[in-house]
């Protein structure tokens, strides 16, 4: 369904605060000011600032359209070749945060302990979940810890860039330096073959 012209600059009303001040400004008032609309616009076409916000990560949070870009390729695949889609979609996952400023402000707001936008939580976590079912039907009984193997190359990616916003160097790696991108792209790929594909029978 298309978006009608006023939820458009709701939604872009949002990013534009969260890129110049950050998610301690957002609010309902501060959202319609920007989008220079009524505040009571937001509760009709989104049923309030949860509905609006899981609506903005629905365009912007990886897991929220990495789902409908990777299910059917998951479902056609030959087994054999399920390793080189979890490459897929962890390698673009690293490639859309490292590039994609608006969502390391709201992984930075999450891990703050700030609970205020839950509901953008909850949606990524149930999109990334369907993804990780599709595969373990797909991996069978034969890999039934993967989930945890791809949880931690997950985490690792999400910390890497994380901390890197401030420190190039962790571990002795200098991540200012285009090849240590790289060679971490290498090392996860590798760490399919090893700790998820081999396993599979």
């Amino acid at each position: 369904m298309e978006l009608k012209a006023t939820e458009k600059r709701l939604l872009e009303a949002v990013s534009k605060i969260i890129e110049e001040e950050g998610f301690t400004k957002i609010g309902i008032n501060r959202i319609a000011r920007q989008a220079q609309c009524d505040k009571v616009l937001i509760y009709r076409y989104f049923g309030g600032l949860d509905g609006l916000l899981v609506a903005w990560a629905k365009q912007y949070d990886f897991y929220s359209f990495a789902y409908s870009e990777f299910i059917s390729q998951i479902e056609q695949a030959e087994t054999s070749n399920l390793g080189e889609i979890i490459k897929a979609v962890l390698l673009k996952q690293l490639e859309y945060l490292k590039d994609n400023q608006l969502m390391q402000e709201l992984y930075v707001w999450e891990l703050s302990g700030n609970s205020s936008f839950r509901a953008i939580q909850v949606e990524r976590e149930k999109n990334g979940y369907k993804l990780q079912l599709e595969l373990e039907k797909r991996l069978g009984d034969s890999c039934r810890d993967c989930n945890f193997h791809i949880t931690i190359i997950i985490a690792a990616i999400n910390h890497i860039i994380l901390f890197t916003r401030q420190y190039n160097m962790f571990n002795g790696i200098d991540f200012s330096k285009p090849e240590a991108w790289d060679e971490l792209k290498n090392v996860i790929s590798d760490y399919v073959d090893t700790f998820v594909m081999s396993r599979i029978k």
